[in-house]
């Protein structure tokens, strides 16, 4: 019995994990917050407690899905190259190491967000209102919503990184690789200049526009891979 595993298989694998995530915690539970439960622009974590429901981490935890499919797709590239590149195996190596980081950096927001902004919330004392600020993704100016920007433009690095791999096999998914560079990591730096544009109309239409181009670079990997697969 082989205990060789099946790049091909881990990275479209990878990819529909992603796809998932990207559209559950994307469109779909954005919809679904707003229809149920939503909360009102930011004023205060008094206003946030009063019109906090469960239902608004459901974008969390449908985050984990997304978190891990990335993470399989960067270790099955690393894994699956076999052209004689050492400089694109090393780019592939490097794209790994930084998406552990968004993972990190990533799976720590969404533990705020569903356990400790959550839990303060629910139990909610005059003297939660700083940690709640400091913390809670309704408020623009909070470290969560630096850390998130932050860690989705290191995602942007490492797809960047990963888009050699498809040099001479497929243009379309190497661009879209390198679009997502340039989108998160001009973000990033946006964000630097005005935090609050996350919040704003232009920032809802961006994380749109955005969750289309992942969603679109997943599903290509996903038919590319399953195509290989059936050769």
């Amino acid at each position: 019995m082989s205990g060789k595993l099946d790049y091909n298989k881990l990275i479209s694998l990878g990819a529909l994990v992603a796809l998932v995530g990207y559209i559950m915690s994307g469109p779909v539970a954005f919809v679904i917050v707003r229809l149920i439960k939503p909360q009102p622009p930011w004023i205060s974590a008094a206003v946030f407690v009063e019109n906090y429901g469960t239902i608004q981490d459901l974008p969390f935890y449908f985050g984990f899905l997304l978190i891990g499919g990335m993470l399989m797709l960067a270790a099955g590239h690393y894994l699956n190259f076999k052209d004689n590149d050492d400089e694109k195996k090393f780019h592939l190596l490097i794209a790994l190491g930084w998406t552990i980081v968004f993972c990190t950096l990533i799976s720590f927001n969404y533990i705020c967000q569903t356990t400790f902004v959550h839990n303060l919330a629910l139990h909610y004392k005059p003297e939660h209102d700083a940690a709640i600020s400091m913390f809670s993704m309704s408020n623009p100016l909070s470290f969560c919503w630096a850390n998130e920007m932050w860690g989705y433009a290191l995602l942007g690095v490492a797809t960047w990184l990963m888009a050699g791999y498809y040099q001479h096999k497929n243009n379309f998914i190497r661009w879209l690789l390198i679009s997502n560079g340039i989108v998160s990591i001009g973000s990033a730096l946006w964000t630097i200049i005005d935090v609050d544009w996350v919040m704003k109309p232009v920032g809802l239409v961006a994380y749109f526009v955005w969750n289309v181009l992942m969603i679109v670079m997943m599903i290509s990997i996903y038919l590319f891979f399953k195509k290989q697969d059936a050769l």
